[in-house]
């Protein structure tokens, strides 16, 4: 009997061990810890790689899986708060993808704060280099000396490009439309709604103001698809600052319904405000349809993405300055040919991006029909006369530094292996590399923070063998320890 009781004590021991390890995982005390899998492991902190269709079956003997199309996410699941976190990401790639994209969800909207794991570009560049300030700047023939002095010094726009950096906008356009002079840019109401057609989803764009009212009226529709409030925000930011927002809340019920019905409106009237450019945020989820904007304002430029809605078979046309078009739809009814500068991108499947570089400062994209999401680093409009980007070229997959004429490249992404060629790499050339974040900034639901890898022009079953082999991922989060949130604790 005293044998068996032995035995009992070292078991239940052990159990209240794990159960203990358990809980310190979980809560960390002292709030820092660390997390890491294989594709081999099951964690109940890191979660594997999804959706299926897009990465391997598990290689068991290396402990290793390959990424085979983009975007992949997985989730970090914590039950608590932190306030940073470091993730290292153990890799080797086919060398066909210039761009490996690694971040934490941002909002609701599924925005993601993505920082570079590499960049073959700028790897293989061997300009002039000068750091400062947590940027990077790179010169085709030396010029400037500091960070500070090319900032202060900008050369023409049309020689920069940026990474991961975000330079000054444009604030005063010099070439103002031809209805503005020095006293008035105001013209007659009109609308808009003849060149905008049906919107899903949030979305923003950039206008300008001279000496008028910000004027712009929006009328929303609800499909009712899913069951949680489909609530709208509209904000106005003025140089990356929000001035004002208007909310129109979802207190009309019918989700159970399936039924589209009436969301209301939302007009905005700001007057006596600086000349310059404004971002207008239309923040919803999917549910939501713009049916249509009525504005006085000349520039409407929508920002890097939009998702045209069903609009009964119309045509649509849009000017953009995006390097790469990007498009997709989750209908098989909207699958067709699009025309991009007289070329034919063709949106063969749901549920897969199709890319066609522009290279060309105005593109014109033409479609036969709605209900496809259209992307890229860049804007949109749907009149040559409403188009017009304030901001500096963002650099892609498909960039072309000499072809572009391209001098100067500001990034906060510092190269480790600069004027290296990029070429297919062999086998078990494996690279660790760690990217952190502020998650004070990212968003959590359900006690998970959702994370994406992204590659850039990386697509499952297009007959081209490219990949990503994930070996590991490490997250190392830091936060508040348990005496410091008792300290701040208000009894």
């Amino acid at each position: 009997m005293l044998a068996v009781a032995k035995i009992r004590l070292i078991l239940y021991s052990i159990l209240g061990l794990i159960i203990i390890f358990l809980i310190y995982q979980a809560v960390v005390p002292l709030g820092q810890i660390t997390y890491s899998i294989t594709p081999c492991d099951n964690s109940f902190f890191i979660q594997k790689l999804q959706p299926k269709e897009r990465v391997s079956e598990v290689d068991k003997t290396g402990c290793t899986q390959k990424i085979i199309g983009e975007p992949v996410y997985f989730n970090l699941n914590t039950q608590r708060t932190f306030n940073q976190a470091a993730v290292t990401v153990t890799y080797q790639d086919s060398g066909q993808n210039n761009i490996i994209e690694l971040g934490p969800q941002a909002d609701e909207w599924k925005n993601y704060i993505l920082r570079p794991l590499e960049n073959k570009i700028i790897d293989g560049l061997n300009w002039n280099k000068i750091s400062g300030n947590g940027a990077v700047l790179y010169q085709r023939e030396k010029k400037f000396k500091t960070i500070e002095e090319f900032l202060n010094n900008l050369p023409p726009r049309e020689e920069i490009l940026a990474y991961k950096y975000d330079l000054p906008r444009r604030e005063i356009m010099e070439d103002l439309p031809a209805s503005c002079d020095t006293a008035h840019c105001a013209v007659p109401a009109r609308s808009l709604t003849h060149k905008i057609p049906p919107l899903r989803g949030a979305y923003q764009f950039y206008t300008y103001l001279k000496n008028e009212p910000l004027d712009f009226s929006f009328s929303f529709s609800d499909l009712n698809l899913n069951k949680d409030a489909d609530n709208i925000k509209v904000a106005i930011y003025y140089k990356d600052e929000q001035i004002a927002e208007k909310n129109l809340p979802d207190e009309r019920g019918g989700e159970e319904e399936r039924q589209r019905t009436d969301a209301g409106n939302i007009k905005l009237n700001m007057a006596n405000l600086p000349e310059g450019f404004y971002k207008i945020s239309v923040i919803a989820n999917d549910d939501i349809i713009t049916d249509k904007i009525i504005s006085s304002q000349n520039i409407v430029s929508f920002i890097n993405r939009i998702w045209l809605a069903e609009n009964e078979n119309k045509p649509i046309a849009l000017y953009s300055d995006v390097p790469e078009a990007t498009i997709s739809t989750l209908n098989a009814a909207s699958l067709q040919k699009i025309n991009v500068n007289g070329d034919s991108l063709e949106l063969a499947e749901t549920y897969r991006q199709f890319s066609l570089p522009t290279r060309q400062s105005q593109s014109t994209l033409k479609l036969k029909t709605g209900d496809v999401i259209l992307s890229g680093a860049g804007v949109f409009s749907f009149s040559e006369d409403a188009f017009y980007d304030p901001d500096y070229k963002k650099m892609v997959k498909t960039t072309d530094v000499d072809e572009e004429k391209i001098n100067y490249i500001i990034t906060s992404y510092s190269s480790q292996n600069e004027g290296e060629v990029s070429s297919p790499r062999p086998l078990d050339s494996w690279k660790t590399k760690t990217v952190s974040f502020d998650l004070t900034k990212a968003f959590r639901y359900k006690n998970n923070y959702n994370f994406i890898i992204s590659v850039p022009g990386l697509i499952a079953e297009d007959g081209v063998d490219d990949w990503v082999e994930i070996k590991n991922i490490k997250v190392e989060l830091k936060g508040s320890t348990i005496f410091d949130k008792f300290q701040n604790f208000q009894f």
